[in-house]
């Protein structure tokens, strides 16, 4: 893993997460064969399929159109260090709206049942603390207990549902 070519690195003791940059997703977008061999990794993350790659593309859109807030709306790699290999990503939906946003994330089920996405979300409820983050909620479908179970044990209260189920938690305490 290329480390040196990474920007906005959270790193835990099992995961590196690094930003889609407008560089580094225009290079993932063009030619991911070239983007592994650039990063030392290998990408294992959610299936490429037609909905990702488009919103990928439109994701290098937004970033090139508001550099300065990127870090709240891009999708961070994780990362598994030992085998240098994109397991997932991570991100907060969009630029927070009095304080609060949403985080969203996925992983390769290959990966679930290991704690992975319960560290990369710890260490990402950090980062968003340092940006000024003071809530962040988080919605999962009724049949999605992994996902519940990562929210609970990363400290989030369950506050209701309509046809998902929605959580928060408190980053800054006034």
């Amino acid at each position: 893993m290329r480390r040196e070519l990474m920007t906005e690195i959270i790193e835990t003791e099992r995961l590196v997460l690094f930003p889609y940059t407008s560089e580094n997703l225009a290079l993932f977008n063009k030619d991911l064969d070239l983007f592994e061999k650039t990063y030392d990794v290998h990408y294992c993350g959610e299936e490429l399929d037609d909905q990702l790659r488009s919103f990928l593309v439109e994701l290098q859109n937004e970033i090139a159109d508001d550099p300065e807030n990127y870090l709240f709306f891009t999708e961070f790699l994780i990362v598994l260090k030992t085998e240098s290999v994109i397991i997932g990503s991570i991100d907060f939906k969009y630029i927070p709206r009095n304080g609060i946003t949403e985080v969203g994330y996925g992983m390769n089920r290959a990966y679930e049942g290991c704690g992975y996405m319960t560290e990369a979300l710890t260490a990402f409820l950090k980062f968003g603390k340092k940006l000024g983050i003071g809530t962040v909620r988080a919605d999962t479908t009724k049949e999605n207990t992994r996902s519940r179970n990562v929210l609970r044990r990363c400290g989030f209260s369950f506050i209701g549902e309509d046809q998902n189920m929605w959580w928060e938690k408190k980053l800054l305490i006034d």
